[in-house]
């Protein structure tokens, strides 16, 4: 059971789901929402990648056991948490700290999946939270009034593409580890 809900927040189901996200709203016409949408998750992408390759950096330098922050909990809390959020936009808005509950919800499920597997230590998967929930908020914030009817298309393509890619693996964190591992650190 693990792995079955892990594996919803592998980069190989993540990446589709957010070109998906992304190609619903510019078929849709909503245009606030595909910058937004793809601008955050860039960025998030981009915080974690170079937080994986600080890891790989302070391990190598202080002799110790690598830190990786988990992109699995990032990605899930601004993918399906996000959506929750965008999805009951017009309640948040009026206490914008309850977007945290569907964030963190998502969050909180997914870290404790990635430490009961053992693949990831209560720091790195915190470290992830806390991105993967900053997106979340600046995805909330930011997007403008979702269209009413968007939810037709968008909630059904969301999960038909998840369940097409479910248990597939991309191996990321094997190239970020190949492309980034210092081979010696000067001092």
């Amino acid at each position: 059971m693990l792995h079955f809900i892990t594996d919803f927040a592998d980069q190989a189901v993540m990446l589709p789901v957010m070109i998906t996200v992304a190609l619903i709203m510019v078929v849709y016409g909503w245009w606030r929402g595909v910058v937004v949408w793809t601008v955050t998750a860039a960025a998030m992408l981009a915080v974690m990648l170079l937080l994986k390759i600080a890891g790989l950096y302070y391990a190598a330098s202080e002799q110790a056991a690598i830190i990786s922050p988990s992109g699995h909990v990032a990605a899930a809390c601004m993918v399906y948490g996000g959506l929750l959020v965008l999805l009951g936009r017009r309640y948040f808005m009026r206490f914008p700290a309850l977007m945290l509950v569907p964030l963190s919800g998502i969050g909180i499920a997914v870290a404790c999946t990635r430490v009961a597997l053992h693949t990831h230590t209560l720091f790195e998967v915190v470290t992830g939270g806390v991105v993967g929930c900053a997106a979340g908020l600046v995805l909330g914030r930011a997007c403008g009034p979702v269209p009413p009817r968007l939810w037709l298309y968008l909630l059904p393509g969301v999960a038909c593409v998840a369940m097409l890619f479910h248990g597939a693996h991309l191996g990321i964190e094997g190239a970020i580890r190949a492309m980034f591992l210092p081979r010696r650190v000067m001092t």
